[in-house]
């Protein structure tokens, strides 16, 4: 291999490892500690310490205070929607209008493949007897590749939720993606 100029040698190989490791989280969680959520937020979107990023919304009540404090430092961060085929028409104009209130010139509708569609819910009815099977087809393969693309990831969970989510860091590693995903949770 040729070592190009300034003599480092190049990696010939394309690097398959995870993005970010459990150590990354923790060490961005300490780097953070005492900050505001606008500081993070401001020091992650504008520095690129989470590399390729995006915001997932459902557009609900209180998504509009994550979106706003997103769009108040770059309206151009990508928001990924699910566009389901069974949101009601109130639904998609609330989203529409949020989205042109807060400034964001990113929106991106997620959709179910088509084809799929045709084949394993033809009458638009399976929510009806499979629920399960509904929400596969409909959200979590379009938001499986669409985050296919990014590095990390904006949630909107808070500790209050739930048990579950009481003592959520700032930053995790996305433990359903063997890519090494990061989730930030700025509003825990």
């Amino acid at each position: 291999m040729n070592k190009p100029e300034g003599g480092i040698r190049a990696i010939d190989r394309i690097d398959t490892g995870p993005r970010f490791t459990e150590h990354d989280a923790v060490r961005l969680n300490r780097m953070f500690r005492g900050s505001s959520t606008e500081e993070m937020l401001e020091a992650v979107i504008k520095d690129g310490l989470a590399g390729e990023i995006a915001a997932v919304s459902s557009f609900g009540a209180e998504s509009a205070v994550l979106l706003h404090l997103i769009g108040s430092i770059d309206p151009s961060v990508p928001v990924l929607f699910l566009e389901t085929g069974k949101h009601f028409a109130e639904t998609l104009a609330y989203r529409d209008d949020l989205a042109e209130r807060l400034g964001l010139t990113n929106l991106i509708n997620l959709y179910p493949d088509m084809s799929e569609l045709e084949k394993k819910d033809e009458t638009g009815l399976r929510w009806s007897y499979d629920p399960d099977g509904c929400c596969e087809i409909r959200k979590v393969k379009p938001l499986a590749n669409a985050l296919a693309g990014f590095d990390a990831t904006f949630t909107g969970r808070k500790s209050f939720q739930s048990k579950t989510r009481a003592n959520l860091p700032r930053f995790e590693i996305d433990t359903s993606d063997a890519q090494g995903r990061l989730k930030i949770n700025p509003l825990i």
